[in-house]
């Protein structure tokens, strides 16, 4: 068996047996990775670290050739985001990037971009950053780096830039120009600074997060745009994003 140093975020963790963890992890170097740590929960000190939910950890495992599922032979703990978990707001936002990033990610599937990210909002979520819009932000990044984007920059219909009214359709995924407002008559319409807000935003470098704000009437119509499309694509509704409608009445 190879063995494997590297960063890793908990994704998920379920008890197994009387003595152990099941994990879905994160890493820097290896992308989304299962793991087993044998013994965590029953030798206090094996581990520097208790593997909570979205804890920033360096591990060591043991690479199985036989089947997906690793061996963590040492691991500490490098940050646990206390903040979030005082705050049920915060945990809640968290466990909402966590599962998007669990859903869309394959096992294996190395992006280093993509854990950067979402170790970089874990910690503006900690600091108790703009959250009134740290989710659009993060959804619109996330897609983009990961492929799943949809587009605005042109009518993904006819390639045509968008010079007028447009509307997004979810079924082609992006923009659709005035002259091909037939081709999806669900479409829905979308305003012009919602569509500069995500352009800005798909570009916009990290450092200038404290000093972005998104308007209430732009944030409406991305819980609307960005929700039904992650939905639409990955054919789920995420729990965590029911349960913060609940307990704020509204996503915004």
């Amino acid at each position: 068996m190879a063995i494997h140093k590297t960063k890793a975020i908990v994704l998920e963790t379920k008890d197994y047996r009387e003595t152990s963890y099941l994990l879905k992890l994160f890493t820097f170097d290896f992308g989304k990775i299962n793991a087993q740590a044998k013994g965590a929960r029953r030798k206090i000190g094996k581990f520097g670290t208790n593997f909570l939910l979205m804890s920033y950890n360096e591990i060591v495992f043991y690479e199985n050739n036989v089947s997906d599922l690793h061996i963590i032979s040492q691991a500490d703990m490098l940050q646990h985001f206390g903040n979030i978990g005082g705050c049920l707001e915060k945990f809640t936002y968290a466990a909402y990037f966590l599962e998007l990033v669990n859903t869309v990610m394959l096992v294996g599937e190395k992006n280093k971009e993509i854990f950067v990210l979402l170790l970089q909002f874990l910690n503006f979520l900690d600091a108790g950053c703009g959250l009134e819009q740290i989710r659009y932000i993060f959804e619109i990044k996330f897609l983009k780096i990961s492929g799943f984007k949809p587009y605005f920059d042109c009518c993904v219909s006819c390639g045509e830039n968008i010079a007028e009214k447009s509307k997004f359709s979810y079924v082609f995924g992006g923009l659709l120009c005035k002259n091909c407002f037939g081709k999806d008559f669900a479409a829905q319409h979308i305003m012009e600074g919602t569509i500069a807000s995500v352009n800005y935003i798909e570009q916009m470098d990290l450092s200038k997060f404290n000093n972005f704000k998104i308007t209430l009437s732009i944030r409406k119509q991305l819980e609307q745009i960005l929700g039904s499309f992650i939905g639409f694509y990955l054919g789920r509704k995420f729990k965590s994003l029911s349960f913060l409608s609940e307990i704020r009445g509204s996503y915004v």
